[in-house]
Formats: C-alpha cells, structure tokens, sequence
C-alpha cells in the first residue's frame, strides 16, 4: 500500500496535481541501497565475522586469528563509548541550567 506523507505525493484540490501512478513511484531507484564497491568482495568475508563476533555467535580468540586489527579496533571504540558514557557534568554546571529554564506560572 502507498502511503501518501509529503504533499506532493497526495492527489488533492490544494496541488492541483494528478494522481501519480503507483507502478512509476515504485520504479524509482532507492537512494539508501547499499551498493557494492568493486574490490571489496575479500573484505566481505572479515567483515561478516565481524559482525558474528560483534553478535556473540564467534570467540575473541577466533577473531583475532581473522583479523586482530579489528578486534583492536572496537576494544578501542568500547573504551571510548565507556568513558563517555561515565562523564558527568559538574554538580553547578546543572545547577545553572536549571536555573536558566523558564518557570511557567499557572
């Protein structure tokens, strides 16, 4: 089923436009579709086990067997999303945006 969400994709009295055909609105190419890069069919391979290691389903040892340069990679991206994740703001700095936010009267 088409979902109509942008105005001119509704066939209304305010566009005075015709109703699109269906068939054509599908026929357009998708700008999100994943294309594949020539070369890259080797990396394929590294990067699917990737992705199983990343899932669980393959051992750390296993992986760095394939490819230790990835497995330094995300232990370096897991480091840093860590300490991302424990900064806190000072206690004054929340105290001054707290301070900054309007109160709405009732």
């Amino acid at each position: 089923m088409l979902e109509h969400h942008e105005a001119h994709d509704r066939p209304d009295s305010q566009t005075r436009e015709p109703a699109r055909d269906v068939a054509a609105v599908n026929d357009r190419p998708l700008a999100d579709r994943e294309v594949p890069l020539p070369g890259m069919a080797a990396a394929d391979a590294s990067t699917s086990m990737v992705h199983q290691w990343l899932d669980g389903e393959v051992s750390e040892a296993d992986m760095r067997a394939a490819d230790p340069e990835a497995v330094e990679f995300w232990a370096r991206v897991h480091l840093d999303a860590a300490r991302h994740a424990a900064t806190k703001a000072p206690v004054h700095l929340i105290a001054n945006v707290m301070a900054a936010i309007p109160v709405r009267e009732r």
